[in-house]
């Protein structure tokens, strides 16, 4: 060998792969923490549909391992201004639908189902479209 020669391939192979194990270490030493604060996912069904007038939602809890765990169910409509329903210690297989006469909603609407657990937790459950045929607003009732 000369004394101009490089590095050999063998040390260079090295020095390579202590870098990448550092960068490594860094990185998740980063990452690591933030996964702290991913919380876990409840597994609740509801089933959302119109009454028989197809004026108001009925938001019915089916089932599901945390479904005995929710303390409330909240539903909103777009285009009102409150929720349209809301239950506390809702029970599974039962329809719930407020008193109103009509939200006031006509066409199609946005509808969510929020639930509040006994953990604290807040999830929605469902979020989809319902197309609603309309009626005069009253005041809010379970």
């Amino acid at each position: 060998m000369s004394s101009d020669d490089g590095v050999s391939p063998v040390v260079a192979t090295i020095l390579l792969v202590a870098i990448v194990v550092v960068l490594a270490a860094v990185i998740s030493a980063t990452v690591i923490p933030m996964a702290g604060n991913i919380g876990t996912v409840k597994s609740v069904s509801a089933v959302v549909t119109l009454n028989d007038a197809g004026t108001l939602p009925v938001v019915t809890v089916v089932g599901g391992t945390d479904a005995e765990s929710v303390e409330k169910i909240t539903v909103y409509v777009s285009g009102t201004k409150d929720a349209v329903i809301s239950v506390s210690n809702p029970l599974v297989g039962k329809p719930y639908s407020s008193k109103l006469s009509g939200l006031g909603a006509v066409g199609k609407q946005t509808v969510s189902i929020v639930a509040d657990f006994d953990d604290g937790t807040v999830q929605t459950l469902y979020t989809g479209s319902l197309v609603f045929k309309g009626s005069a607003v009253s005041s809010l009732a379970e």
